[in-house]
């Protein structure tokens, strides 16, 4: 996949390019579906399939004081799109410069002029320009003056209700992954770096386990969680793993919230190691304990829980 970084001196694309347009934030199956007609239209006319998405997400610019948090950061999101197959990848930086754009100028300066596109794949809620006054109606106006088709994709509906990226992050803070998953096509997932603990953690009681911090990340409900933990730079294939999301009330009263993951049947110093935990399925809240002995009779139930979700998951 050819990647175009800032939009200032791009040349126009050829053969045919046919351009997908928007965030992308998740690539869930609403944006999958976008990608694939892409595709579909690209290789019917012997052209290339293009993406422009954009860098920062908008909300950075336009909501600084409460930017949206991410399902998939950028260099996640480029990777997923490289691996849909897509063969050019353009992001332009969104700037409150870029956000002032008319719907006109937007059509004419970047997919007519710069881009050249043929055909523009968009959903159906697809709205651009200033104030996003722009919406597929107006594209596909734009369009016909200045040659390119407009094709608007359908919701895609699960569970009777649309799938879209602010629908993924509400079931995340709900703890309701599994449900995020089928939305994402794959298991919602965090990637960061074991550090070392305050002390309190799992390995005292028995259990080791591996403390990362994610900032700026979207993370989900607190609480118990069967996961799957992918040592990076390692091995591609993950381990059977469980998580713990909170604060630690039974240690602390006013602790921070922090993830710690405990490896089933693995011993190895991971301090230092770059992990990549996929959610599967939340398993509890979570709770204050009045004693060690009832957490670690707790965190005893919890790792047979999550054993056996995992071995069903293994199995479908």
């Amino acid at each position: 996949m050819k990647t175009i970084i800032g939009i200032e001196d791009i040349e126009p694309i050829k053969p045919y390019p046919v351009v997908a347009i928007g965030n992308f934030d998740g690539l869930h199956l609403g944006h999958q579906a976008i990608l694939k007609q892409t595709i579909e239209r690209a290789k019917a006319n012997h052209g290339t399939s293009v993406v422009l998405t954009f860098k920062p997400h908008p909300s950075h610019i336009l909501s600084p004081d409460q930017p949206t948090l991410l399902l998939t950061p950028f260099e996640e999101k480029v990777n997923l799109l490289r691996l849909f197959g897509i063969d050019v990848l353009i992001y332009a930086e969104f700037n409150k410069e870029f956000a002032h754009q008319t719907p006109f100028t937007f059509a004419q300066n970047l997919l007519f002029e710069k881009i050249g596109c043929k055909e523009v794949v968009v959903g159906e809620r697809f709205a651009f320009g200033k104030n996003r006054a722009g919406k597929v109606v107006d594209l596909t106006e734009l369009g016909k003056q200045f040659g390119f088709q407009v094709t608007a994709k359908e919701d895609v509906l699960v569970n009777d209700a649309r799938v879209s990226s602010s629908r993924i992050r509400t079931l995340l803070s709900e703890g309701k992954v599994s449900l995020a998953s089928k939305l994402l096509s794959r298991p919602y997932s965090l990637k960061g770096t074991v550090v070392h603990g305050a002390g309190t953690g799992g390995k005292n009681l028995g259990v080791p386990t591996a403390n990362i911090p994610f900032s700026n990340a979207l993370i989900p409900k607190e609480g118990i969680y069967a996961t799957r933990t992918t040592l990076c730079g390692y091995s591609s294939t993950p381990f059977n793993s469980i998580a713990y999301i909170g604060s630690k009330p039974t240690f602390s009263k006013k602790g921070n919230t922090q993830i710690e993951v405990h490896l089933f049947d693995f011993n190895k110093d991971l301090y230092g190691s770059e992990l990549e935990v996929a959610f599967l399925e939340w398993i509890r809240p979570d709770e204050e304990f009045p004693t060690d002995v009832a957490l670690i009779k707790q965190m005893k139930q919890d790792m047979k829980k999550a054993r056996l979700i995992l071995s069903r998951a293994a199995q479908k």
